[in-house]
């Protein structure tokens, strides 16, 4: 099953509050910060756009992937409707596919830590690489390990209305200690008043966090140089305060 499929209409509404905007600025300035400020750039799995649309507003020649085809649905039609030449096409992140010779690579909202394997992660990590150019660069963002364990899992709701609809969203989580995974298990109630309807959507989302030193192994088997680490929309190190932390590594210009 891939995840986010039966809930992709109700994506946007779920995440309306998330501040792309602001989180594309701060991706480009830690581009800028390592040398690369415009050209092409490349998201993989770039959900319904929006982090790809807002790349495009700010000059960027961006292409976006993602696993989901009504995810790739949805992006391609935001694109089509602010006038922005993004090509999009559905693939799978571990898998690289035509794109060459990219300035940056972006992986956004936690793709990462949907790679529940060390393979896994190196194989979307080579993705990455096929697609840069010698130089290029390539910033993702994942679950740190030390912020799960300090912090734990709980069960978590978040109701969202926006009429004539209303999200609500139910997840539980299972914390797996050895494999250092968390399911996620989303149980959603779709309400549509116009229609009178409330649908039911039921996804578990497997989740592996990751710590610093296993990064920098998967990306020095990948070819890259060694990354440097932060938490999430900081400069600061990772730290037991926050899930979310991020990596910027290079493609080495020298095989």
């Amino acid at each position: 099953m891939i995840v986010f499929a039966d809930y992709a209409p109700w994506y946007d509404l779920l995440y309306r509050d998330k501040d792309y905007a602001g989180e594309t600025s701060f991706v480009e300035a830690r581009l800028h910060d390592h040398g690369t400020s415009s050209g092409k750039l490349l998201d993989i799995g770039c959900g319904t756009g929006l982090h790809a649309l807002a790349f495009a507003q700010r000059g960027w020649n961006v292409t976006g992937i993602d696993l989901s085809d009504e995810m790739i649905a949805s992006a391609k039609a935001r694109a089509a409707q602010a006038g922005l030449p993004i090509q999009f096409r559905q693939g799978d992140v571990r898998e690289a596919g035509p794109e060459r010779d990219y300035d940056a690579v972006v992986s956004l909202f936690h793709v990462a830590s949907y790679q529940t394997s060390r393979d896994a992660l190196a194989a979307m990590f080579r993705t990455a690489h096929a697609a840069l150019k010698p130089g290029g660069l390539f910033l993702f963002d994942y679950w740190y390990g030390g912020a799960v364990l300090a912090q734990g899992v709980e069960t978590r709701v978040k109701v969202i209305e926006q009429k004539p609809l209303r999200l609500t969203r139910i997840a539980q989580s299972v914390h797996d200690e050895q494999a250092a995974t968390v399911t996620v298990n989303y149980t959603l109630f779709c309400e549509d008043s116009d229609r009178a309807s409330i649908r039911r959507v039921d996804e578990a989302h497997h989740m592996r966090y990751w710590f610093p030193f296993e990064i920098d192994a998967a990306l020095a088997a990948s070819g890259f140089e060694p990354g440097t680490h932060a938490a999430w929309l900081t400069l600061d190190a990772p730290s037991s305060k926050s899930w979310a932390a991020y990596t910027v590594a290079r493609k080495p210009v020298s095989p």
